[in-house]
């Protein structure tokens, strides 16, 4: 299988950065990140998996998540449910979940107390990339799967967050070489 790796930042993957196509931050990014990436290798087959970091309200940090559902801010319009395609094999210790993907970063100082606890029964993580991401590779055919760690439970800046995730990434990072890539080839 040929797999083309997806980021939003080079933090969040460690030494994958030599490997992984970066998105910048946000739906807008990604989506623009994401068409450029599949024009340029049009009739090449190959598979979009999305790595990186969520935010968790309940899973602790450091938890490998393979998303299972993406649910898009501004779900009521979607037409269809967002089910990435899962990677076949087994993952050890690796969680499915639910993700909500949004253009803010998913905080208490974003978001009203009331919205938060209703996002919370329903989604199990939060990102700012992943439905557009996804959206671009549905559009064009392509299949899309996306493995995530969790970097903090909504209690952190971007400071923080910053130097949580040099850790962070070592841990994604070692998942994806030792459980994904043994079987891939990737795709630059």
């Amino acid at each position: 299988m040929q797999l083309a790796l997806f980021a939003a930042v080079p933090d969040e993957v460690g030494t994958l950065a030599d490997q992984t196509h970066f998105t910048g931050i946000g739906r807008e990014n990604a989506t623009r990140k994401m068409i450029q990436f599949i024009e340029k290798h049009r009739g090449t087959p190959f598979h979009i998996l999305n790595i990186g970091t969520v935010g968790s309200h309940d899973k602790p940090v450091g938890t490998i998540l393979r998303i299972k559902e993406i649910v898009s801010a501004g779900k009521p319009f979607n037409e269809h449910p967002m089910l990435p395609d899962l990677l076949p094999g087994h993952f050890p210790g690796v969680e499915d979940a639910v993700l909500y993907s949004s253009d803010c970063f998913v905080s208490p100082e974003v978001f009203t107390a009331k919205y938060l606890d209703s996002l919370k029964k329903e989604v199990d993580c939060f990102d700012m990339e992943s439905s557009a991401l996804f959206t671009v590779a549905k559009c064009y055919g392509i299949p899309y799967s996306s493995f995530k760690i969790v970097s903090d439970n909504l209690d952190v800046t971007i400071d923080e967050w910053r130097v949580r995730v040099q850790e962070l990434s070592k841990k994604l990072e070692a998942f994806v070489r030792e459980q994904v890539l043994s079987t891939a080839v990737v795709m630059r």
